[in-house]
């Protein structure tokens, strides 16, 4: 038997994550970038909306150091106030995602944050099946409008005008497709390698790389 959701949750762009993230999400900004986006709408309106995308190298390497390229996090997670929609649970779209709407033979490692500062717990992630892991204070940081901005940008750190905010306390959440240190193993029996992109370097000047499926000869 078919099992049907109670939710209407599809892919969508990154701006409609984003008009949400400005309304609703403490930062009010994201990344200007998505490897994957969803929505879960209602009158056909998005109620809640996620969006994922590689974190930075240092941030990979922390999660899974043999592989940074098999990690993916959620980078933003944002729903309407609970009085304005119907969906209560957040973390079952979410855990949808995880599931079957991510590729997860590409990327068996997945990240995410909750900001302690911002009145998180952490509760959603607990919900979907995220682990937690490390807790730190760290610095937050604020663009001229005073939106809450990552000084990470562009491949690179302190690249643009930010002032320091304070400091808040983050807690690492992961969720593990393989046992950890298997990540290249993984990757390898789903039919994935990494290649060089002949004559393109990072911005760090080292050779750039990107990752190929065996199956259909598809990079991303």
């Amino acid at each position: 038997m078919t099992q049907t959701c109670s939710y209407d949750l599809r892919a969508c762009d990154r701006a409609t994550v984003e008009a949400l993230v400005a309304k609703f999400h403490g930062y009010g900004s994201m990344g200007a970038s998505a490897t994957y986006a969803f929505a879960v709408y209602e009158e056909g309106s998005p109620v809640a909306a996620f969006a994922w995308q590689p974190p930075p190298v240092g941030a990979a390497k922390a999660v899974c150091p043999e592989t940074p390229g098999a990690v993916l996090a959620l980078s933003r997670m944002v729903a309407v106030p609970r009085a304005a929609r119907r969906l209560r649970h957040i973390s079952k779209p979410l855990r949808r995602q995880m599931r079957s709407m991510i590729d997860r033979g590409r990327w068996p490692v997945l990240v995410t944050y909750s900001d302690e500062g911002q009145g998180h717990t952490g509760h959603v992630y607990k919900c979907s099946g995220w682990q937690k892991t490390t807790r730190r204070k760290v610095p937050f940081w604020l663009d001229a409008n005073g939106k809450r901005a990552s000084s990470y940008s562009n491949g690179r750190y302190g690249s643009r005008a930010l002032t320091r905010g304070g400091t808040t306390t983050i807690q690492r959440w992961e969720h593990h497709a393989c046992p950890p240190g298997e990540a290249a193993e993984w990757l390898k029996a789903h039919g994935w390698r990494r290649v060089a992109l002949p004559g393109r370097t990072w911005k760090s000047g080292n050779q750039a790389f990107t990752w190929e499926s065996t199956d259909s000869g598809y990079g991303r």
